[in-house]
């Protein structure tokens, strides 16, 4: 087992001597990959702490068998989209984002491996709300417009946007 791997097994079993020497290791790409995308310096250094908080408080649920760094820059992307939706700068398109950093080819495996998925699960889609999705997310258009056009409610619109992003993050489960 590499270093990272017994710092990983040393941090789900509670150990903060591993958390210490993981932070210490994966700190400064962390905070840069963070910086990448909120652009401020300390935003990105409390983006980091935070994500290492939550790696901290999830520890048991981590699976040892995945790279420590995939679980990081995820958590760490999804903190600062966090933090750019509350300071209402969320960008227009999940691709504006910058990609997370790949330096092994299982790294890279597991990236593309998810971008698959989701392509997959978009696909799978019911032609509504395939519409409905991509006339919101790319065309930009209102919940009133969407309403106009297929005899919904806003709400209605809303209600299910929401729910086919919700599916769509956790694998097309329905919503019944």
């Amino acid at each position: 087992m590499d270093g990272d791997g017994r710092l990983f097994e040393g941090l789900k079993a509670g150990d903060t001597d591993a958390l210490e020497a993981l932070i210490g290791l994966w700190r400064p790409r962390a905070e840069g990959y963070a910086r990448k995308i909120l652009r401020e310096p300390t935003a990105a250094e409390d983006a980091v702490q935070e994500a290492f908080s939550r790696i901290w408080a999830a520890r048991a649920g981590l699976d040892p068998g995945r790279p420590f760094e995939n679980y990081l820059f995820t958590v760490v992307k999804r903190v600062c989209v966090d933090e750019m939706r509350r300071a209402g700068r969320f960008p227009a398109l999940p691709g504006d984002l910058p990609e997370i950093p790949v330096d092994s080819a299982e790294a890279e495996f597991i990236a593309r491996s998810e971008a698959l998925e989701k392509i997959h699960r978009l696909a799978a889609l019911d032609e509504k709300d395939k519409r409905l999705l991509l006339a919101s997310a790319l065309e930009g258009r209102s919940a009133k417009e969407l309403a106009e056009e297929t005899g919904m409610t806003a709400v209605q619109v809303r209600v299910r946007l929401h729910r086919i992003r919700r599916r769509l993050g956790k694998g097309m489960k329905s919503d019944a």
